[in-house]
C-alpha cells in the first residue's frame, strides 16, 4: 500500500481506536459488577441506565474486543470478552427456561424481553466464534451449533431461509438477519476452518442470490413476503445503500475464502450503492429507492464502515483510486461522526437538516467502526484473508 493519504488516515484512525474507543468503552461501557457491557453512554460518556441491555450489544461488543486483542491493538480485550461471554451465556441463553437466546434484560438482570430474535442469534455466534478462537473451548462451538438447530427447528420457513423472530412482529420478513446469519457462519469458518459452517454461508449467499438480489436494478430488496417474493407497495421497492456495501463485503470474502468462481453480484450491488447512494457532501443515505430516488435523507455512521470494508476487499478497482476513495470515506467518518463527540465516542445518527437524531451514543456502532478497522488494517498490512480462487 503505498497511498500516504491512506496510510495517515488509516494510522490516525488505529491510535483514536486504541487510545480512545476501545478504552472509553471497556471502562465507562462495561459494567464490571456484572461483567456486561452498557447498552449506550450519554455525550459525557456516562451510562445510561434506564434501557434495556440488549444480547446482540453483548455478542457485538464481545466480538470487538476478542478481535482488538487477536490483532494486538487492545492486548487486554481478551480478559474483557473472555468474562463478558460467561456473562452473557448465563443472561440470555434459555434464561427463562426455553430453547434459543432471549433478546434482552434489565439492569438487575431480569428478563426484558425473551423474545427469540433471530438477528440477535446471528451475533451470540459472533460471540461464540471469538471466544473459540480466544480459548480452544470446543464447547462454544457447540453452544453455536445448537444456536443453529434452534433457528432451524423454530425459525425456518418453507419459502428458505428464517422468520425475523419468535413470535414474529409482523408479516414482513427482512433480508438483514440472514446477511448477519452469513457473517456468523463465516466468523465461525475463520475461527474453527470446520467445512459446515462454509456450507451454511453457501446456503445463505445462494438465498441472497435467489432472492434478495433485484436483477433488475442489480439492487438489494430489503423486505418481503412470506413466499419470498418483494413486499407489496413502497416497502418492496427500498433499498438501503449500506447493507449493499455490507453484502459486498459477506459475499467477497466467502467467495476468497472458498475459491469459490468469481460472480459479479458484489459488483452489481457495489455499482448501484455507488450510483445513487451518496450525498453530494460525501455521505451515505439512509434508504433510497430502487430507482435511485431518495427515500429517507438522512445519514448513519455505519453505512460508510460498510462502504470501507467493501472496497477495501473489492479487488476489481485501480489500486490508486480505490485508496483515494477510502482515505476520502474515512475522513468523512472521522470529521461529522468522530470528531464531535466525546474522545473515543460518536454521532450515530443526523437528520436530513444536520441535526444530531439521537441524543446518546449506542454501543452496536463499536462494532461496525472496528470491523471497517480491522478489514483496513487487512488491507493497509498485506495480511488479506488468502484468495483460494483459481487465477
Amino acid at each position: 500500500m503505498t497511498d500516504r493519504g491512506l496510510e495517515f488516515e488509516f494510522a490516525a484512525w488505529g491510535q483514536w481506536m486504541r487510545e480512545y474507543a476501545l478504552p472509553l468503552w471497556a471502562v465507562a461501557g462495561f459494567d464490571r459488577t456484572n461483567n456486561r457491557f452498557e447498552e449506550r453512554l450519554d455525550f459525557s460518556g456516562r451510562k445510561i441506565a434506564d434501557a434495556p441491555i440488549r444480547l446482540m450489544v453483548q455478542g457485538r461488543q464481545i466480538f470487538v474486543y476478542a478481535e482488538a486483542a487477536l490483532i494486538g491493538l487492545y492486548p487486554v480485550g481478551r480478559a474483557l470478552a473472555i468474562s463478558a461471554y460467561h456473562s452473557m451465556v448465563a443472561s440470555y441463553y434459555e434464561r427463562d427456561g426455553s430453547p434459543g437466546w432471549i433478546f434482552s434484560i434489565h439492569r438487575d438482570g431480569s428478563v426484558a424481553s425473551d423474545v427469540r430474535d433471530t438477528y440477535a442469534h446471528a451475533f451470540a455466534m459472533f460471540a461464540t466464534a471469538h471466544y473459540f478462537r480466544l480459548t480452544g473451548d470446543r464447547a462454544a462451538l457447540d453452544l453455536a451449533d445448537r444456536t443453529w438447530a434452534y433457528l432451524d427447528a423454530h425459525l425456518a420457513l418453507p419459502a428458505g431461509g428464517f422468520a425475523d423472530a419468535a413470535p414474529r412482529p409482523d408479516a414482513i420478513r427482512r433480508q438483514n438477519p440472514h446477511m448477519h446469519l452469513l457473517e456468523a457462519a463465516m466468523w465461525l469458518f475463520d475461527a474453527s476452518g470446520e467445512r459446515r459452517y462454509l456450507d451454511r454461508a453457501q446456503k445463505i449467499a445462494a438465498l441472497f442470490r435467489n432472492a434478495f438480489l433485484d436483477r433488475k436494478t442489480g439492487s438489494v430488496i430489503e423486505y418481503f413476503d412470506d413466499t419470498l417474493a418483494p413486499a407489496q407497495g413502497d416497502a418492496g421497492a427500498i433499498r438501503e445503500p449500506g447493507h449493499h456495501y455490507e453484502w459486498a463485503w459477506l459475499l467477497e470474502w466467502m467467495a476468497q475464502a472458498s475459491g469459490a468462481a468469481a460472480d459479479d453480484s458484489a459488483g452489481r450491488i457495489i455499482r448501484h450503492a455507488d450510483a445513487f447512494g451518496w450525498s453530494s457532501d460525501g455521505f451515505i443515505f439512509d434508504e433510497v429507492f430502487a430507482d435511485g430516488r431518495v427515500r429517507a435523507p438522512g445519514f448513519r455512521l455505519w453505512p460508510l464502515t460498510e462502504a470501507i470494508k467493501a472496497r477495501a476487499v473489492w479487488p476489481h478497482a485501480d489500486s490508486a483510486a480505490r485508496a483515494a476513495r477510502l482515505a476520502r470515506t474515512v475522513v468523512a467518518l472521522r470529521t461529522k461522526f468522530l470528531a464531535p463527540a466525546v474522545s473515543g465516542g460518536w454521532i450515530d445518527r443526523y437528520a436530513a437538516n444536520g441535526a444530531r437524531a439521537v441524543e446518546f451514543m449506542p454501543a452496536s456502532s463499536l462494532y461496525h467502526l472496528f470491523c471497517a478497522y480491522s478489514q483496513l488494517d487487512r488491507l493497509v498490512s498485506g495480511k488479506a484473508w488468502p484468495d483460494k480462487r483459481a487465477a
